[in-house]
């Protein structure tokens, strides 16, 4: 099967929302972040309900290799990659905030889906206590991080939220959390009913992705905008399409919003300005990177401002929950 098409329109298209066929390219690009394989690839538009996602679509066989060993996740000298102080600070706060977000529900068991680096989740038991089960659930674990979660006392599962997931008890967690991995996957719509199938009654699911929406997203939606992550991001969706997906799958949605969006204005930036995400060179746009503390602070300041004044950013976030 080709990955490209060869032109502006077509109809052998799949929406996941609505099923239509028909399509119209947004965006036809080269993997300006790492150059994984060659281009270009396409992202299109659902012309029966305007959802985006990649087509043609790749092959489940071909998925990994679009994630090459530069990645920023397992890649210590991309300009993406966090550690350190800060980013262990940012997770206590996002472990505070997910225990504030669950007041009032009686949580027994967290499943955290693809945080397959266990740190999220580690902080996590830390801010529920030691009687909550807290499970790590992901593709494939390095034995590093395999050993680190059984000293904290968090359980690791392999499986794929959208085929294997079987693993999960039916009915047996209280909260299962999925961070920016939506987007990545061929099927979401299936992943969003296998997480139903596994919350407990009153159990939620918290979801954040990417949002069509943000300043960054209008600035450079023509060609650069880092949100699209060519060819790595499957599916974008909006604040309504995000919706549509949730309330298909069962679930009742009662909080949705926005959250402040750094990576995509540095990785807009790097793509226009020929930056690559593998490494930093030598150029002088290389002060845009994740650990520019200043930079970083403002690009998240100036999103929560607009945030509060009403407007859309590039990150949003969906709660959703499993009625009795």
């Amino acid at each position: 099967m080709s990955l490209t098409n060869t032109g502006n329109a077509g109809a052998d298209g799949d929406c996941i929302l609505c099923r239509e066929k028909r399509w119209t390219l947004v965006v036809r690009a080269e993997d300006m972040e790492y150059a994984c394989k060659p281009g270009p690839f396409d992202l299109v538009a659902c012309d029966g309900c305007g959802h985006v996602y990649k087509h043609p679509m790749p092959p489940p066989e071909e998925v990994a290799s679009l994630y090459p060993p530069t990645y920023y996740t397992v890649n210590k000298k991309s300009p993406l990659y966090l550690d350190g102080p800060i980013y262990e600070r940012k997770l206590v706060k996002d472990a505070q905030k997910l225990l504030r977000q669950t007041r009032g529900l009686s949580v027994r068991s967290i499943v955290d889906i693809g945080g397959g680096d266990i740190q999220r989740l580690i902080k996590v038991k830390e801010a529920f206590g030691a009687d909550v089960e807290a499970i790590a659930f992901d593709l494939q674990f390095e034995q590093e991080w395999i050993d680190r979660a059984s000293a904290h006392g968090v359980k690791v599962v392999v499986g794929n939220v959208e085929t294997d997931i079987e693993a999960l008890e039916d009915n047996g967690h209280d909260v299962i959390v999925m961070r920016q991995l939506l987007e990545h996957l061929r099927h979401p719509e299936t992943a969003v009913r296998n997480v139903h199938r596994k919350l407990r009654p009153n159990g939620v699911a918290i979801i954040d992705t990417p949002n069509r929406g943000g300043l960054d997203y209008h600035l450079w939606k023509k060609r650069f905008w880092g949100g699209y992550h060519i060819p790595r991001h499957f599916h974008l969706f909006t604040l309504p399409s995000l919706t549509k997906l949730m309330k298909d799958a069962g679930f009742h949605v009662y909080d949705q919003g926005y959250l402040p969006s750094l990576g995509f204005w540095v990785m807009s930036l790097r793509n226009q300005l020929g930056l690559n995400s593998a490494t930093r060179g030598r150029s002088l746009w290389e002060f845009l990177y994740f650990k520019n503390i200043p930079l970083s602070a403002a690009f998240i300041l100036f999103d929560w401002a607009r945030i509060r004044l009403g407007f859309q950013s590039s990150n949003q976030f969906i709660i959703g929950q499993k009625r009795e």
